[in-house]
């Protein structure tokens, strides 16, 4: 594994970067994925703000979203990591999302952000290896990252619990110093540091594959 050496003096700020890698513009398709919370809202296991606070809340802590950040963090720092990414996915579901987003992101990267990175790497894996590539900061990336993820549950909880919108403002600012706490310590975490504990979020990933009517694809 190899530390990454080269560094390219990027042509914008790192926020206008960011701003634009995690816009809902951004065309990776992410608004597709409610990423297992879909089957959970069918199974009557997310039914309110403070069920989906929790649930997120647990994803940041002690699932998926500490996963992702922990193999973003070390492929930033150089680690060939991209085939455990894969198979850390715990279900076929989850698998096919990191898939999707992370090809559809290297897609745009190469052909509009002049970055030759590879077509066929997990969505934290090409996180990292681009985030570096333009000298974003990596407690940034990660904020940015979390961020993002936790604003694209709480909007599938908004549209299908549902949920108002102010309920799920709340629900994004009471998280906001949880991903800035665990932005932090993934920055520094190694890949001795993965393990998780969200059992029912693995479920219902698997159990999406078998709902009647989905409206998304994980």
């Amino acid at each position: 594994m190899g530390i990454n050496t080269k560094i390219v003096k990027p042509r914008f700020d790192y926020h206008q970067i960011l701003l634009s890698w995690f816009s809902p513009s951004f065309p990776i398709g992410s608004y597709n994925f409610s990423h297992g919370l879909e089957a959970a809202i069918e199974m009557g296991i997310i039914y309110d703000n403070v069920s989906l606070q929790n649930w997120i809340n647990d994803l940041i802590t002690l699932g998926s979203a500490k996963t992702d950040s922990i193999l973003l963090s070390n492929s930033y720092k150089g680690k060939d990591l991209n085939d455990l990414a894969f198979a850390l996915c715990p279900s076929r579901e989850r698998w096919i999302e990191s898939m999707k987003l992370g090809k559809a992101f290297c897609k745009n990267i190469r052909e509009n952000w002049s970055y030759n990175i590879k077509h066929d790497l997990a969505f934290p894996i090409a996180l990292g290896k681009a985030g570096f590539y333009f000298s974003i900061p990596l407690e940034q990336l990660l904020i940015a990252f979390l961020q993002s993820f936790v604003s694209n549950l709480v909007t599938v909880g908004i549209k299908h619990i549902p949920l108002g919108q102010s309920e799920g403002q709340k629900i994004l600012i009471n998280l906001i110093p949880i991903i800035k706490k665990h932005a932090l310590i993934n920055k520094y975490s190694e890949i001795k540091d993965i393990g998780t504990s969200t059992f029912i979020s693995d479920l219902t990933s698997m159990y999406h594959e078998t709902l009647k009517n989905r409206i998304y694809q994980t």
